[in-house]
C-alpha cells in the first residue's frame, strides 16, 4: 500500500573510479610513504667534537729531542674551540693486510653534504709516525697497540690524529674478504688496469695473473689488483696510484647508474664485515649523499713527502710539513680554525735532521730498529728480542730498494720477473724468512 505524501528515495550510484587514477593514487601513496620511513630510518655519523687543540699523549714521556717533556696545549687552542662546518664529515678507512696486522693502504677523506664533494688523501705505508714503536710507520700503528693490550682502533685513531690536528668523526677497517664480498655485492667493475700484473706467493696463497686493459674484475681479481705492486717503479707509490684510480672507477660507474646495486646487501657486508662504528641507517645516510656527487667533485691526493727517505736501512717517507698542513686545511679541515704545527705530532725533516713538531721524539732518537739488528735477529747472531715495549706484531720493511719482508707482495729481481712463463716456484719462494736483498742499490 502506497503511503500518501511519501517520497520514494533515490539511491546515489557510487562513481566510477578511474582505474589508471587509482593506481597512480597508491604508488604516489607508496612513494610517500617509503620516503618518509626512509627518512626516518637514515640517520648521519656523528660528529667528533674534541676540535683542535695541541697533542699531549702519555707516550711522548721519556723522549728525546730539543726539550725533554712534552709541549702542552695553548690556553687559547684548550679553552676557545672553534665552530665546527656541520655539512663536513671526516673519516679514515684502512685495509688490513692477511699477514699480521698492517694496514697498507691508509685513506684519510672528507665529504661535504652542502658542496657534494669528496676529498681523500693517500697516507703511504712507511710515512714516518711518532709512536714509541721501534718501526715508526703509519701502517704499524694498529698492531702496535693490539700489541699493547689495545683494540687497534684507538692506536691508528690517535696516530692520525697526530697527523691531521683533530679527530675524524668515523672510520673502517676492511679486510680481504670484506673488500671481495662488497665488490662482488655491487655487480663486479670495469676497470683499465694499467700494468701486465703476475705475482705469485704460495706462502700467501697469492697468484696474480691478470693482464694490462680494460676489463671486468670479479671481487677476487679487484682485490688482487689494488694489492699488486711489484711491477712499479715506484713500488707503493705506484700502487697508490693504481688504488686511486680504481676507487674513482668505482665511483663514477655508481654516479652513471645513479643508484648503488644491492645496497642492502652492502650495508649488510659492511657492518658484518667491516669494523667500523657506523650502523646501517648512517650508512644509508652517506649513500644518499654519495649519490648527490658528480665524479668531478671527487678527488684523490696523496700526502707531500720524500718518497725515498730511510732510516736504520728501512725506507720511510717523511712528509713535508707546510705542503701537509696546507692539504689538509683546504681538503679536509672541518673546523674554522687552521691547523698549525701547534696542533700536530709529527716527525719530519729539518736541514736533514729528524725532528719531531713537538720537541720529543716518542720512545727517543736511537729507538728505530736498524737493518743490522733485524738482520741479526733473524738469523739467529744477535738477540731475536726486542724491548717489549716496541715490538711490533710483525716483521719490518726493508727500504725501497730492497725486500721488503711485511708486504702483501714481494719484488722480484729485474732479471728474472715473475711471468706465467716464469713463475716464483714452492721450492724456493720468496718468503719474510728468507727475505731477498739482492736489489740493494
Amino acid at each position: 500500500m502506497k503511503l500518501i505524501g511519501s517520497k520514494r528515495k533515490k539511491t546515489r550510484r557510487p562513481r566510477r573510479r578511474s582505474p589508471v587514477a587509482a593506481i597512480l593514487c597508491s604508488v604516489f601513496g607508496i612513494l610517500v610513504l617509503a620516503v618518509a620511513a626512509y627518512s626516518i630510518w637514515e640517520s648521519p655519523p656523528r660528529h667528533h667534537d674534541a676540535g683542535l687543540t695541541a697533542p699531549v699523549r702519555p707516550s711522548d714521556q721519556g723522549g728525546s729531542g730539543p726539550d725533554e717533556s712534552p709541549r702542552p696545549p695553548s690556553p687559547s687552542q684548550s679553552q676557545n674551540s672553534p665552530d665546527h662546518n656541520d655539512a663536513i664529515y671526516t673519516f679514515w678507512i684502512v685495509g688490513k693486510d692477511k699477514v699480521g696486522a698492517n694496514t697498507d693502504t691508509i685513506l684519510v677523506g672528507s665529504l661535504n653534504t652542502d658542496t657534494h664533494a669528496i676529498n681523500v688523501i693517500s697516507i703511504p705505508r712507511d710515512t714516518l709516525v711518532n709512536t714509541p714503536s721501534n718501526v715508526k710507520k703509519v701502517n704499524v700503528l694498529y698492531g702496535y697497540d693490539l700489541n699493547q693490550g689495545g683494540n687497534g682502533i684507538d692506536g691508528l685513531n690517535d696516530g692520525l690524529r697526530d697527523l691531521l690536528g683533530f679527530y675524524t668523526d668515523f672510520y673502517a677497517v676492511v679486510d680481504l674478504t670484506a673488500f671481495e664480498k662488497l665488490v662482488d655485492a655491487i655487480g663486479g667493475v670495469w676497470y683499465d688496469v694499467p700494468v701486465n700484473m703476475y705475482y705469485n706467493d704460495p706462502d700467501q696463497s697469492l697468484n696474480i695473473a691478470i693482464p694490462k686493459g680494460y676489463q671486468w674484475l670479479s671481487g677476487e681479481n679487484a682485490l688482487k689488483v689494488v694489492r699488486f705492486r711489484s711491477g712499479y717503479a715506484n713500488a707503493d707509490i705506484g700502487r697508490i696510484g693504481t688504488q686511486q684510480d680504481f676507487l674513482k672507477s668505482v665511483a663514477s660507474q655508481m654516479l652513471t647508474l645513479g643508484n648503488i646495486p644491492n645496497l642492502t646487501k652492502v650495508s649488510s657486508i659492511f657492518t658484518e664485515y667491516v669494523d667500523t662504528e657506523l650502523t646501517a641507517a648512517n650508512i644509508s645516510f652517506l649513500a644518499r649523499e654519495f649519490l648527490l656527487c658528480k665524479s668531478e667533485n671527487i678527488n684523490f691526493y696523496t700526502l707531500p713527502g720524500n718518497y725515498g727517505d730511510s732510516i736504520g736501512g728501512f725506507s720511510y717517507v717523511s712528509l713535508y710539513l707546510d705542503e701537509w698542513l696546507e692539504m689538509v686545511n683546504k681538503y679536509l679541515n672541518p673546523w674554522s680554525d687552521e691547523v698549525t704545527a701547534e696542533n700536530v705530532n709529527i716527525l719530519t725533516r729539518e736541514n736533514g735532521v729528524l725532528t719531531a713538531t713537538t720537541g720529543v721524539i716518542a720512545g727517543g732518537k736511537d729507538s728505530f730498529l736498524t737493518m743490522k739488528d733485524y738482520l741479526n735477529s733473524r738469523r739467529g747472531t744477535g738477540s731475536s728480542e726486542t724491548p717489549a715495549a716496541t715490538k711490533t706484531p710483525d716483521t719490518p720493511e726493508a727500504p725501497a730498494a730492497t725486500k721488503t719482508p711485511d708486504t702483501p707482495e714481494t719484488p722480484v729481481t729485474p732479471e728474472a720477473p715473475v711471468t706465467p712463463e716464469n713463475p716464483v716456484t714452492p721450492e724456493n719462494p720468496v718468503t719474510p724468512e728468507n727475505p731477498d736483498i739482492s736489489q740493494s742499490a
